[in-house]
């Protein structure tokens, strides 16, 4: 009797396992990952976001806030609305007001492996990317929070919100 428990309780172990990790590939799929592209452009071909990242790097296995703190207007472009990928440009501002502009990249964004991706063409930006179907990234009406992940020790928290931004002519050639 104890040996049958015992099996029985091996097997059913096992069973979860497996089940684990195909949900986990079953969140990652064509028509999800079209879903997320749409709430990120709000069902349109194109959508504007803009707030803060904070830079965070992992210290003793807390993450801890860096003094790099940008104001952000992010674009996310795509050809049509069945699309889940396509480019954008980022802005970076010193502060809400938008006085005083640092630095733009344009970039492409797709999905790979789970992740949206974001590549930049900015020479030194390295490519960022985030879990899209965990709460990694979320997206709730005008709200689009989570983290960017440039390595496993740092990261950026962004807290964006839906822009009106239309101003893209005075920051780019």
């Amino acid at each position: 009797m104890k040996k049958s428990f015992f099996y029985l309780t091996l097997i059913a172990a096992m069973a979860m396992t497996f089940v684990s990790c195909s949900n986990d590939e079953e969140k990652d799929t064509a028509e999800n990952r079209l879903k997320f592209a749409n709430q990120l452009t709000q069902n349109s071909t194109t959508c504007t976001w803009e707030g803060y990242d904070q830079y965070q790097r992992k210290e003793l296995g807390n993450w801890v806030d860096e003094d790099r703190k940008s104001y952000v207007v992010i674009r996310f472009d795509r050809a049509s609305t069945t699309n889940a990928y396509g480019t954008g440009m980022l802005l970076t501002f010193e502060n809400s007001y938008k006085e005083q502009f640092k630095e733009a990249s344009e970039f492409i964004w797709g999905f790979d492996k789970g992740q949206l991706q974001i590549t930049f063409r900015h020479g030194g930006w390295a490519p960022v990317y985030a879990e899209y179907y965990t709460n990694e990234l979320t997206i709730s009406g005008d709200t689009f929070k989570g983290w960017w992940w440039e390595k496993t020790d740092r990261r950026f928290e962004l807290k964006y919100t839906k822009s009106s931004f239309k101003d893209w002519d005075k920051y780019v050639n």
